[in-house]
């Protein structure tokens, strides 16, 4: 079978598009995007419209040949051609090849819009299949990275399809030759300088005389990865939305719900909350295996971990939280470092979080009561933030510290310097806000008065606090 009837029954069996649809052909007038276009205009059905999309690189003394060449090819054949230039003093000293395919590809997204066409065919084939995942094995990654070249993936608001991944260089080449069809050779391919090109030329070579059915292997073993991968993120997503909360730049994850899973599931949770839900990539496996010991470590509830481009994962007890804005997980404080507590009226202290202190009790909805026990001397009670030598009186006639409190009420680290705790005027702390109010000292002789404390998440009710 010719590799036209080839092309064409994969065609037939891929139902890629049909002759009403118009496809933007990617063009550089080497061997592989020439074969491909000529067997394009040769369909014998679903023979779609054809936009040719060639960029003049301006990287060779031949590109004004090129250029001309496919400006005649397109006009001889009926084809539309969209063509740019990408000047030279636009080339940059350091990392042309990258910059070259951003102005490349930018090119091809404006041709499509142009177009109105929802696919891009470019001309990769089996051994740059190969190239690719021989090269993401040599520099290590994520296993989705073997996946190497997809065949199809989606483009901005369309689709690249890769027709000639089954089929290999060399058919390609022996193809054109026998339809006698002209291309321009890029003579940087051969330079060993390029990592590319040391595998195209060194390495490649050896495996296909150990086994010259390697390149069906590779791409056998490319769809495996890609079917595997798409199998456990179908089958983790599930869990991911139950027990994540995913903002725009941040993600909050319910530790409890994962205490049943093993090292392994949890490990591809983490992996497709931060790839696929946050778009964190290249967080390496060493990464992803530290964040879920962290994740389970009893003897380390709490802990920080940094991640790739300046995000970074916060162990809290129950909660892991992985943001790149920390503030967004910060109690905001709505008051002043300190501030006299006037008797009958409520005062905000951020979060949500208000309280007040009344001589009687009126009507009560959801408030928390706590009562107190003031004399004169008490007055006027202070709010302030909390020091590291506050005590608060048990109901033994013992103290706790204000550290031990905030541990056992697992209130995150970087939450603690914002408690607030409301003080008699001799130091003495009557409340901690939100957390708990000291007992009241039998001896003590005053007056009777009511703490009132109200909030969406009401603190006191956290593990450890009486």
């Amino acid at each position: 079978m010719d590799l036209q009837t080839q092309f064409n029954n994969l065609v037939k069996r891929h139902h890629w598009w049909c002759s009403e649809d118009t496809v933007v052909v990617a063009v550089s007038t080497g061997v592989d995007s020439m074969t491909l276009l000529h067997m394009l205009e040769n369909l014998p059905e679903n023979r779609p419209n054809i936009v040719v999309a060639y960029v003049d690189h301006q990287l060779r003394q031949a590109s004004q040949q090129e250029t001309r060449f496919i400006q005649r090819y397109c006009q001889q054949n009926n084809l539309a051609l969209a063509q740019a230039t990408w000047p030279k003093q636009q080339h940059p000293v350091n990392g042309i090849e990258a910059a070259a395919r951003k102005f490349r590809y930018a090119f091809f997204r404006r041709v499509l819009v142009q177009y109105q066409s929802e696919i891009l065919l470019t001309a990769h084939h089996g051994d740059d299949l190969a190239e690719t995942m021989i090269m993401k094995l040599v520099r290590g990654g994520q296993l989705s990275s073997l996946i190497g070249i997809k065949q199809k993936r989606p483009f901005a608001s369309a689709t690249i399809i890769r027709p000639l991944l089954e089929f290999s260089k060399h058919e390609l080449h022996d193809f054109a030759v026998m339809q006698h069809l002209q291309w321009f050779e890029d003579e940087t391919n051969r330079s060993l300088k390029i990592e590319r090109n040391r595998i195209r030329h060194q390495v490649l070579p050896l495996l296909k005389q150990e086994n010259p059915q390697i390149l069906k292997h590779v791409y056998d073993y490319s769809s495996q990865i890609k079917r595997v991968i798409a199998t456990v993120d179908d089958l983790v997503k599930p869990i991911v939305d139950r027990v994540a909360t995913v903002q725009a730049e941040s993600a909050s994850v319910d530790l409890s719900q994962l205490v049943d899973y093993s090292n392994d599931v949890r490990l591809s949770i983490f992996e497709y909350l931060i790839q696929q839900q946050l778009g964190i990539h290249n967080v390496s496996q060493r990464q992803l295996r530290e964040l879920s010991q962290l994740s389970v470590a009893s003897d380390h509830p709490q802990g920080e971990l940094y991640l790739e481009h300046g995000w970074r994962a916060l162990r809290r007890y129950d909660q892991l939280i992985i943001t790149k804005n920390l503030k967004n997980h910060r109690l905001e404080s709505e008051i002043p470092s300190e501030f006299m507590v006037v008797l009958d009226r409520w005062y905000s202290v951020g979060n949500g979080v208000q309280f007040g202190v009344f001589k009687k009790l009126e009507s009560i909805q959801n408030e928390k009561v706590s009562c107190l026990v003031l004399s004169k001397d008490d007055f006027p009670l202070i709010a302030r933030y909390g020091r590291s030598a506050d005590r608060i009186r048990l109901k033994d006639g013992g103290h706790q510290k204000l550290r031990r409190l905030l541990i056992n009420a697992k209130v995150p680290n970087e939450l603690r310097h914002q408690t607030i705790v409301l003080a008699t005027n001799q130091g003495d702390i009557v409340s901690v806000i939100g957390l708990k109010t000291a007992a009241i000292d039998p001896l003590k002789v005053g007056e009777p008065y009511f703490l009132l404390e109200r909030a969406n998440n009401n603190l006191s009710e956290r593990k450890g606090i009486n």
